[in-house]
């Protein structure tokens, strides 16, 4: 299963490749939301590897009428609502709303009868039914977007960092970190940082605060933390 496709089909398959996995594997395409960096390759690849896209019926009807760079013509469609289980890629998803200004994001608990797997980007605060529904996650996906002191003294446009820094904004690392500590179990076993701005952010500052997180639990020695990059694939992780 793939979980969005922000990127060209041929770069996401360069990609994959690098980290020894197989494009012609993926059984179905998953998408959060309908922004142009988590969609605009999903058509492509969809019909190339024929596979079905799953999408809430807000986020396809969103799809249809604005100005993405690709549609859904030609894709097998499946819709899903959030708080409503569904089945992809062999997995079970488990889909909640998150607070982002799209036509209905989501992100996933995401589990096989054996682990489970919480995945959640472009939310500006993570509600209580989000954070109840990752508890217990062996593996953790999160957005730490940006540092606060960066966006606030960076070259962004004055609206541009309200939104960004709003409810249905982005995570800063402050607020992952945050996250982070809601989620911290026993069980946890990795953290993987994702959407951090390269004009907002530095990995190391991302990493930093979630490290300190699982420093006050005592556990920064037992939780892999690392640092998703959009510019190269990253590990693979077994959960």
């Amino acid at each position: 299963m793939l979980v969005d496709a922000g990127l060209p089909a041929r770069l996401i398959e360069g990609r994959m490749a690098a980290a020894g996995l197989d494009p012609a594997a993926v059984e179905a395409l998953v998408v959060t939301h309908e922004h142009r960096d988590h969609f605009s390759g999903v058509g492509a690849w969809a019909r190339s590897y024929q596979v079905p896209v799953c999408v809430t019926a807000a986020c396809r009807k969103a799809i249809a009428g604005g100005f993405v760079c690709d549609r859904l013509d030609g894709v097998v469609v499946r819709e899903f609502q959030p708080g409503r289980a569904f089945e992809a890629g062999g997995v079970e998803l488990y889909p909640v709303a998150t607070s982002h200004d799209a036509a209905d994001s989501v992100g996933f608990r995401i589990a096989d009868g054996t682990s489970v797997l919480g995945f959640a980007t472009d939310l500006g605060v993570a509600s209580p039914a989000l954070i109840q529904s990752l508890q217990g996650a062996g593996l953790l996906y999160l957005e730490s977007n940006h540092d606060e002191s960066l966006l606030l003294s960076g070259p962004y446009p004055w609206f541009l960092k309200q939104r960004i820094r709003s409810r249905r904004g982005h995570l800063s690392n402050e607020a992952c970190g945050a996250l982070v500590s809601e989620l911290f179990h026993a069980g946890l076993k990795a953290v993987v940082l994702g959407h951090l701005s390269e004009v907002n952010n530095r990995p190391r500052l991302a990493y930093a605060a979630t490290r300190q997180t699982l420093r006050k639990w005592g556990a920064e020695d037992d939780v892999l933390v690392l640092v998703a990059r959009q510019d190269r694939p990253g590990r693979v992780l077994r959960v």
